[in-house]
């Protein structure tokens, strides 16, 4: 456990300001106290740790073969050599899929989510992770998550800004009345882009899901890119 790193990361959530263009969304600089962003930067997983996540169980085969992902659960961490699952299992995973954060952040979102169809109470909702690297040639279009998701954050990794323009994206339909529910991943060509989080370090982007929540990342044209992120979801449980 850090309790000292929590009470850091929960201390940042709870100030910062809700922003509701062109959905209800946070952005939070300085999420992780600065040695502990370091810690991350060493401890990221060595290449041979990764496993696409078109094999990972989560999607289907073939999809998002750029995406490459070590899974915070007891297979993903045992792709990790003994110093790195010591970090990202005890230091880090430990807190950050216990109960305090969860709570925490339905609190935090208990307005925007009461009466729609994607409320939940804590009791009914886990957490879920997954250390992300996304390579040349990723995208994914506009979507509002699967159903059973709750709340998104996306934590930005990078050692530094020179990926900046590949945060993630924040779009609108250009048929205003259109909402989803979840699933499935729409064609840019039907929405308007309407702003891009951009991807420095230590950032933190999280908003509630709702069924106008349409987010996604360009693509990534880079060559050689390494587009670092840890992603964690409060999903329903029942």
């Amino acid at each position: 456990m850090n309790p000292g790193v929590e009470a850091h990361v929960l201390q940042r959530i709870d100030a910062a300001p809700l922003r509701r263009e062109p959905f209800v969304h946070c952005v939070v600089d300085g999420i992780f106290p600065a040695d502990f962003y370091e810690e991350i930067i060493d401890n990221w997983p060595d290449e041979g740790s990764w496993e696409p996540l078109s094999e990972s169980g989560r999607v289907s085969s073939h999809a998002y073969a750029e995406r490459m992902v070590v899974l915070m659960n007891p297979a993903g961490y045992a792709r990790l050599d003994e110093a790195r699952r010591a970090f990202w299992q005890e230091r880090l995973g430990a807190w950050l899929l216990g109960k305090t954060l969860r709570e925490r952040l339905l609190r935090k979102f208990a307005q925007e989510l009461e009466g729609t169809e994607f409320a939940a109470r804590a009791e009914d909702t886990a957490g879920d992770s997954l250390i992300v690297s996304d390579r040349t040639n990723y995208a994914i279009g506009p979507h509002t998550d699967a159903r059973h998701r709750v709340l998104s954050l996306l934590f930005y990794l990078p050692e530094d800004a020179t990926f900046r323009r590949f945060g993630t994206s924040f779009y609108a339909p250009l048929d205003p009345a259109f909402r989803c529910g979840g699933g499935p991943h729409h064609p840019f060509k039907l929405f308007r882009r309407t702003a891009t989080v951009e991807f420095v370090p230590n950032r933190l982007v999280l908003f509630p899901k709702t069924d106008r929540c349409f987010h996604g990342v360009e693509p990534v044209d880079l060559p050689g890119i390494d587009r670092r992120l840890l992603i964690y979801n409060v999903r329903r449980t029942r």
